[in-house]
C-alpha cells in the first residue's frame, strides 16, 4: 500500500486566489447557480424556499428575471423580463451567457459593477474599523471616578452607608 504521500503529492497544486477571476467569469458562475436554482425548483416547486437567492421569482404572467441583483441592464435598458414558462427562463439565462461572452460593453458594464461593489464594500470596512479610533480618545473610567469624587483623607469620620450600621 503507498503512503500518504506518494499517493496523493502528484495532484499538490496552489490554492487559487480570490479576486483572480474576471467580472465574465464570476458572472458566469452565478448563472450557473441561477440555473441550478432553476432545475431545483422545476423539480420540486411546492417544497422550493429559495427565493431570496433566486433571479427569477414567481410573477402575475409566468416568472419575472432581473438581470442579477445589481443595478445593471444587459443593453439598451433591458434589466428585467417577464416570462411564461421555466424553460424560458432557462433560454433566457443561456442567452444571456451567451451575451456576456460575446457583448463587450456589458463585458465592461460588469467589470464596472465589480468595481462599485469593491468600493463600497471597503468603505464600510474602513467605517467599521474607525469606531475603535475614537475609543483610544475617551477619557479612563479611573480618570472619570476621580473628577467626580474626591478621594477623602482619612480626617473626616467616614458615613455609613445606607442602612448599614457603622463598624466599630
Amino acid at each position: 500500500m503507498p503512503s500518504f504521500l506518494e499517493k496523493w503529492s502528484s495532484r499538490k497544486s496552489d490554492r487559487p486566489k480570490a479576486g483572480t477571476r474576471s467580472a465574465v467569469d464570476a458572472f458566469r458562475v452565478r448563472v450557473a447557480e441561477q440555473k441550478a436554482y432553476l432545475a431545483e425548483f422545476e423539480g420540486d416547486a411546492a417544497g422550493f424556499n429559495k427565493w431570496r437567492s433566486t433571479w427569477f421569482q414567481r410573477v402575475p404572467g409566468g416568472f419575472g428575471v432581473t438581470i442579477g441583483r445589481d443595478s445593471i441592464d444587459a443593453g439598451q435598458g433591458l434589466s428585467y423580463v417577464v416570462l411564461e414558462t421555466t424553460a424560458q427562463v432557462a433560454e433566457f439565462l443561456d442567452d444571456l451567457l451567451l451575451h456576456a461572452d460575446n457583448d463587450v460593453s456589458f463585458q465592461k458594464a460588469l467589470e464596472e459593477n465589480r468595481s462599485r461593489r469593491a468600493a463600497l464594500l471597503n468603505t464600510a470596512k474602513a467605517k467599521t474599523k474607525a469606531p475603535a479610533t475614537k475609543a483610544v480618545a475617551r477619557k479612563p473610567a479611573s480618570v472619570k471616578a476621580t473628577e467626580a469624587k474626591p478621594v477623602s483623607d482619612g480626617t473626616e469620620a467616614e458615613k455609613p452607608k445606607r442602612g448599614r450600621k457603622a463598624k466599630v
